[in-house]
């Protein structure tokens, strides 16, 4: 990815009390000839400001100093060269011998660390002002020029170069010192001429910086003049234009780590310090772990704290300045997101994204899944990296941003089968209702590669221009993404407000890019900003749309799956739990409470054997409510009985459609008027018989049905009268309540407990 910081920090200099970065995250991929990239003959700064660069262009300092970009990235320049075995390596830049300004090289495995933070040894294996004379870049011409040959003769108007022999076959560390030397943090005031005609290029005001410089390799032979390019590189470039109002208009060719090259073309980018590198995520979101694809808000210029907890990610990819040296792949260190070695080596052609084996697994078994308990998705990757799920409502329509749709994304650590959780909800939290042939897609990114821009104010070009390479992209070999809209974050941090541009003076218009097919980076869709040096405030939402903000483009090339289908069904994953007990004998209450336990041995009357007697004692029935007998004893005709069927809902989902039916006991007689007289009722006849009571929690009263079919939710099927089916053979008479009835109680929400109640008199 790339990664663009151009931010305001407060300096300790008389002559610079605020100056302004542009940190791009670029990375250079390996170029090959035959995929028609011209080979600028050049290793340097001469191959950033050829004598070609287009008319108004500027030049920005190579730098190495002692403070950081937003406390990631060392504001240095740390290079890196592939020689063979006995190779020369020739050396030279507008400081040499302008007081500390000098240039070192390290031997392969010398340099260790963290990409941004590397441990730099304090003895070089060789510095340039150890051969007298030799290594100072003098003009404009001997830049262009390149070195001499190191025995003195060919290409007259070059410099004459320090130079060292390669001992072995691998990559050099090269680092070049301005005037100010190796540990000092002070601004250079470079002149951004590209002719160099300032005296001030070349004198002690470069400081911390060099305006010119080159690393060229040749062959073992002294007397040679043929530069042997393709071999430099570097994972990030510290540079420094000293002022606003300076266009920068040069290409890089980044490549990423699966092998996709790119070119990156600064058309008119206006910095002032500023680091290029390139990564695979951009931004972090607050997970630290997770690409954001948005932008990230600041309080000030410097965005070392992000709103939301968010984060910049470290450099990752190699950039080159030429056409790559395909000798030089095998040698090119990987680093993962975290700025951590991976291994060495790139490959020679991109690695093409394939996704197959796509697959959904419900809860009820297949395809399926019941209402509210989502599924777990699965597919093949042959790559790691980002994917991309996107489960479409209607089928048709795989926007990651609509609201009814449920966008996945996440990182593939390594190949193989990916298994990727769903909760059910879209992405409006909302469960998917239900339904039959959702469609779910998912897409890999390979190549991925972002370009963040960081307090970059104004973009009147809408640039850079990012250009696949090596590999024909089906959404288009210029094509990118943004979003410059709010969001929330995983930690839950509102920025901005969802689906709305950002604050900011004259943002881009459209806010984001097309979500699927993404927009041409060679257009001018995501220009922004206020004309001249305006729009500068240095604080949140106050000056130009860039101001004070991380803006992140991005690219990659898809790779596809077919879509696989499934079906939200209306499952009702719930439980109720019914015990049945004689609450009443004649007119006498049962107070006795049979809880399952056995304190008396199995075979007593009232034990509840398990597993029943888990049920009895769930801890969600209040204390004392399961009064009654399960055997009463010796009863006669004519004695009256209660019966009492009690409930719990036990979820997990909410009970929806409970209807109930008992049996009257095939020895006894329903009493049609048990509950005459009592109150309230439940929309029955008035002045009806009432046979039949409910209650549901004890803070809601008892209320009473009549028998017949009328507006209540209760009703008594006399003797071989026609039931519900669910009552089976009604040969004595059945009690049937609907217990659920939309509006007054749709459904019983789990921990929901109640009775129903009839009596009944011995025949």
């Amino acid at each position: 990815m790339s990664l663009l910081l151009k931010c305001l920090l407060a300096v300790n200099n008389k002559h610079f009390n605020r100056y302004k970065k542009l940190l791009t995250g670029l990375v250079l991929l390996l170029c090959y000839l035959n995929f028609g990239i011209q080979s600028a003959q050049a290793e340097g700064s001469r191959t950033l400001y050829p004598s070609t660069a287009p008319v108004g262009s500027s030049r920005a300092n190579l730098e190495w100093r002692t403070d950081t970009y937003g406390g990631l990235v060392l504001r240095r320049t740390l290079l890196k060269v592939y020689a063979n075995k006995d190779e020369y390596i020739l050396l030279g830049s507008s400081a040499v011998g302008v007081n500390s300004g000098n240039v070192r090289v390290y031997n392969p495995g010398r340099v260790s660390g963290s990409i941004g933070s590397e441990t730099v040894p304090g003895t070089a294996d060789f510095v340039c002002t150890s051969q007298a004379g030799r290594g100072f870049i003098s003009t404009r011409q001997q830049e262009l020029n390149g070195p001499r040959a190191i025995s003195g003769g060919g290409n007259p108007n070059g410099y004459i170069p320090c130079y060292y022999q390669a001992p072995s076959s691998g990559v050099y560390d090269i680092v070049f010192y301005g005037p100010d030397g190796d540990n000092s943090s002070t601004n250079a005031t470079p002149t951004g001429e590209i002719d160099l005609s300032s005296i001030n290029n070349f004198n002690d005001q470069q400081k911390t910086s060099v305006a010119a410089w080159d690393v060229t390799v040749r062959s073992s032979d002294q007397t040679s003049t043929t530069d042997l390019n393709g071999r430099l590189f570097s994972y990030y470039l510290a540079l420094f234009t000293g002022s606003n109002g300076r266009y920068l208009n040069f290409p890089v060719y980044p490549v990423t780590t699966d092998g996709f090259r790119y070119k990156v073309e600064l058309r008119g980018t206006d910095p002032n310090g500023f680091v290029l590198y390139g990564n695979q995520t951009g931004f972090f979101d607050s997970d630290g772990i997770s690409p954001l694809y948005h932008d990230i808000l600041g309080a000030d210029s410097q965005l070392a704290n992000p709103q939301g907890g968010v984060s910049l990610a470290r450099p990752q990819y190699a950039t080159f300045f030429n056409s790559i040296d395909t000798n030089v792949l095998p040698y090119v260190e990987r680093y993962k997101r975290d700025g951590t070695l991976e291994g060495t080596g790139i490959p020679l052609s991109p690695i093409i994204p394939v996704v197959s084996n796509l697959q959904f697994n419900g809860t009820a078994g297949g395809n399926n899944s019941s209402y509210s308990t989502g599924g777990t998705l699965s597919f093949d990757s042959n790559l790691a990296g980002t994917y991309e799920l996107i489960i479409s409502r209607d089928g048709s329509n795989f926007d990651p941003t609509n609201s009814q749709n449920r966008l996945l994304r996440g990182i593939m650590p390594t190949t193989g089968q990916q298994a990727i959780n769903w909760d059910g909800k879209d992405n409006s939290d909302n469960y998917f209702p239900v339904g039959n042939n959702y469609k779910v897609r998912v897409r890999t990114y390979g190549g991925e590669y972002h370009f963040p821009l960081l307090d970059a104010e104004n973009n009147f070009t809408g640039g850079p221009t990012i250009t696949m390479l090596n590999a024909g992209n089906p959404i288009g070999n210029t094509r990118g993404f943004y979003d410059d809209r709010g969001y929330k974050t995983i930690g839950g941090t509102q920025i901005g407000t969802t689906g709305q541009v950002l604050c900011g003076i004259n943002p881009p218009n459209p806010a984001l890019s097309d979500p699927i097919n993404g927009f041409d980076t060679a257009s001018d869709n995501r220009k922004f900003g206020q004309s001249g040096n305006a729009g500068n405030a240095g604080t949140s939402c106050n000056g130009s749309f860039g101001d004070t903000k991380g803006l992140d483009l991005w690219t990659y090339y898809p790779g596809v799956s077919e879509p696989a289908t499934f079906n939200i069904i209306n499952a009702v994953n719930a439980k109720l739990l019914l015990l049945k007990r004689i609450t009443r004998i004649n007119n006498q209450d049962l107070t006795d409470i049979v809880d399952g336990r056995s304190d008396v041995p199995n075979d007593a009357a009232n034990y509840v054997p398990e597993p029943y007697a888990s049920e009895d004692n769930d801890d969600k029935w209040p204390a004392g409510y399961l009064r009654g007998l399960i055997n009463a004893g010796t009863v006669k005709p004519g004695d009256e009985l209660e019966y009492t069927i009690y409930f719990l809902s036990k979820g997990p989902n909410d009970a929806t459609n409970v209807k109930f039916c008992d049996l009257v006991p095939s020895n006894a007689t329903f009493i049609p008027t048990a509950f005459n007289g009592n109150t309230p009722g439940d929309g029955g006849l008035s002045g009806a018989d009432r046979g039949i009571a409910l209650a549901v929690n004890s803070s809601n009263p008892t209320v009473y049905f009549s028998n017949v079919e009328d507006g209540d939710r209760g009703r008594f099927y006399a003797a071989n009268e026609s039931a519900p089916s669910s009552c089976g053979t009604n040969s004595n008479g059945a009690v049937v309540v609907n217990i659920t009835r939309s509006p007054d109680l749709p459904n019983l929400a789990k921990d929901v407990y109640g009775f129903i109640r009839f009596r009944a008199k011995v025949k």
